[in-house]
Protein backbone atom coordinates (compact mmCIF):
# COMPACT_ATOMS: atom_id res chain seq x y z
CA UNK A 1 0.00 0.00 0.00
CA UNK A 2 1.07 3.37 -1.15
CA UNK A 3 2.81 5.83 1.58
CA UNK A 4 -0.12 8.71 0.94
CA UNK A 5 1.58 10.93 3.73
CA UNK A 6 4.89 10.71 1.66
CA UNK A 7 2.92 11.04 -1.73
CA UNK A 8 1.50 14.28 -0.55
CA UNK A 9 4.33 15.98 0.23
CA UNK A 10 6.61 14.91 -2.12
CA UNK A 11 4.06 15.85 -5.19
CA UNK A 12 3.34 19.69 -3.41
CA UNK A 13 7.52 19.50 -3.10
CA UNK A 14 7.67 18.74 -6.79
CA UNK A 15 4.89 21.17 -7.84
CA UNK A 16 6.43 24.12 -5.96
CA UNK A 17 9.79 23.57 -7.64
CA UNK A 18 8.32 22.81 -11.20
CA UNK A 19 5.78 26.29 -10.91
CA UNK A 20 9.08 27.93 -9.99
CA UNK A 21 11.46 27.29 -12.06
CA UNK A 22 8.48 27.31 -14.69
CA UNK A 23 7.52 30.95 -13.76
CA UNK A 24 11.11 31.58 -14.59
CA UNK A 25 11.11 30.23 -17.75
CA UNK A 26 7.67 31.61 -19.06
CA UNK A 27 8.40 35.43 -18.00
CA UNK A 28 12.37 35.55 -19.15
CA UNK A 29 11.94 33.10 -21.89
CA UNK A 30 8.81 34.22 -23.30
CA UNK A 31 7.31 37.31 -21.73
CA UNK A 32 9.96 39.49 -21.38
CA UNK A 33 11.11 39.03 -25.29
CA UNK A 34 7.77 39.49 -26.57
CA UNK A 35 6.39 42.77 -24.49
CA UNK A 36 10.22 44.72 -25.39
CA UNK A 37 9.42 43.06 -29.55
CA UNK A 38 5.68 44.16 -29.77
CA UNK A 39 4.99 46.98 -27.46
CA UNK A 40 5.72 50.50 -28.53
CA UNK A 41 8.35 51.71 -26.37
CA UNK A 42 10.90 50.41 -23.33
CA UNK A 43 8.88 51.43 -20.68
CA UNK A 44 5.36 50.14 -21.50
CA UNK A 45 7.44 46.87 -21.98
CA UNK A 46 9.22 47.49 -18.39
CA UNK A 47 5.52 48.30 -16.78
CA UNK A 48 4.26 45.03 -18.39
CA UNK A 49 7.47 42.90 -17.26
CA UNK A 50 7.17 44.53 -13.46
CA UNK A 51 3.53 43.75 -13.62
CA UNK A 52 3.88 40.33 -14.52
CA UNK A 53 7.13 39.83 -11.96
CA UNK A 54 4.97 41.49 -9.48
CA UNK A 55 2.68 38.97 -9.63
CA UNK A 56 5.09 35.97 -9.35
CA UNK A 57 6.63 36.88 -6.22
CA UNK A 58 3.71 36.46 -4.86
CA UNK A 59 3.28 32.64 -6.55
CA UNK A 60 7.05 32.11 -5.42
CA UNK A 61 6.67 33.25 -2.22
CA UNK A 62 3.78 30.26 -1.52
CA UNK A 63 6.63 28.21 -2.91
CA UNK A 64 8.95 29.12 -0.69
CA UNK A 65 6.86 28.03 2.20
CA UNK A 66 5.90 24.83 0.26
CA UNK A 67 9.13 24.07 0.31
CA UNK A 68 10.28 24.58 3.61
CA UNK A 69 7.78 22.97 5.18
CA UNK A 70 7.70 19.93 2.38
CA UNK A 71 11.41 19.43 2.80
CA UNK A 72 11.60 19.94 6.78
CA UNK A 73 8.56 17.03 7.03
CA UNK A 74 9.89 14.53 4.67
CA UNK A 75 13.43 15.51 6.62
CA UNK A 76 12.07 14.69 9.80
CA UNK A 77 9.75 12.13 8.72
CA UNK A 78 11.39 10.35 6.20
CA UNK A 79 14.69 11.01 7.30
CA UNK A 80 16.24 12.00 3.81
CA UNK A 81 19.01 13.14 4.76
CA UNK A 82 21.72 11.56 2.11
CA UNK A 83 24.24 14.09 0.30
CA UNK A 84 21.58 13.80 -2.38
CA UNK A 85 19.06 15.43 -0.56
CA UNK A 86 21.14 17.97 1.10
CA UNK A 87 22.22 19.35 -2.26
CA UNK A 88 18.82 20.04 -3.38
CA UNK A 89 17.82 21.61 0.67
CA UNK A 90 20.90 23.79 -0.38
CA UNK A 91 19.55 24.51 -3.71
CA UNK A 92 16.15 25.80 -2.34
CA UNK A 93 17.73 27.35 0.71
CA UNK A 94 20.01 29.73 -1.94
CA UNK A 95 16.69 30.32 -3.70
CA UNK A 96 15.09 31.06 -1.69
CA UNK A 97 17.49 33.71 0.14
CA UNK A 98 17.78 34.92 -3.45
CA UNK A 99 14.28 35.48 -4.21
CA UNK A 100 13.33 36.95 -0.77
CA UNK A 101 16.00 39.73 -0.80
CA UNK A 102 14.59 40.39 -4.65
CA UNK A 103 11.41 40.85 -3.25
CA UNK A 104 11.88 42.29 -0.57
CA UNK A 105 14.79 44.74 -1.79
CA UNK A 106 15.10 45.11 -5.39
CA UNK A 107 11.75 44.91 -6.41
CA UNK A 108 10.33 47.63 -4.06
CA UNK A 109 13.14 49.78 -5.07
CA UNK A 110 12.85 49.36 -8.92
CA UNK A 111 9.21 49.94 -8.28
CA UNK A 112 9.51 52.70 -7.01
CA UNK A 113 12.26 54.34 -9.42
CA UNK A 114 9.75 53.41 -12.50
CA UNK A 115 6.92 55.22 -10.55
CA UNK A 116 9.02 58.12 -10.28
CA UNK A 117 10.66 59.02 -13.79
CA UNK A 118 12.35 62.22 -12.87
CA UNK A 119 14.26 60.42 -9.70
CA UNK A 120 15.19 57.30 -12.26
CA UNK A 121 16.29 59.66 -15.11
CA UNK A 122 18.51 61.63 -13.14
CA UNK A 123 22.37 59.89 -13.61
CA UNK A 124 22.63 58.48 -9.89
CA UNK A 125 18.46 57.21 -10.55
CA UNK A 126 19.19 55.75 -13.83
CA UNK A 127 22.65 53.75 -12.35
CA UNK A 128 20.86 52.78 -9.60
CA UNK A 129 17.38 51.17 -11.91
CA UNK A 130 20.55 49.37 -13.91
CA UNK A 131 22.47 47.96 -10.94
CA UNK A 132 19.05 46.33 -9.56
CA UNK A 133 17.61 45.44 -12.90
CA UNK A 134 21.29 43.41 -13.20
CA UNK A 135 21.09 41.83 -9.67
CA UNK A 136 17.28 40.88 -10.51
CA UNK A 137 18.17 39.18 -13.56
CA UNK A 138 21.72 37.45 -12.29
CA UNK A 139 18.97 36.02 -9.10
CA UNK A 140 16.33 34.69 -11.50
CA UNK A 141 19.23 32.72 -13.08
CA UNK A 142 20.75 31.39 -10.27
CA UNK A 143 17.44 30.25 -9.17
CA UNK A 144 16.87 28.93 -12.54
CA UNK A 145 20.10 26.95 -12.02
CA UNK A 146 19.58 25.74 -8.60
CA UNK A 147 15.97 24.84 -8.89
CA UNK A 148 17.07 22.83 -11.98
CA UNK A 149 19.34 21.01 -10.00
CA UNK A 150 17.09 20.70 -7.43
CA UNK A 151 14.36 18.83 -9.52
CA UNK A 152 16.87 16.74 -10.59
CA UNK A 153 17.53 15.80 -7.32
CA UNK A 154 14.15 15.74 -6.04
Amino acid sequence: MPNWTFLALHFFHTMALVVWVGGIVAIGGIVAPVAFRELSDRSSAGRVIGLSLQRFDALVAICIVLLVATSTLMALWYGRWSPWYAIQYACIALMSISATVSMTIVAPRMRSLRSNPTERQTPDGAAEFNRLHQFSTLSMQFNLACGTVAILFS
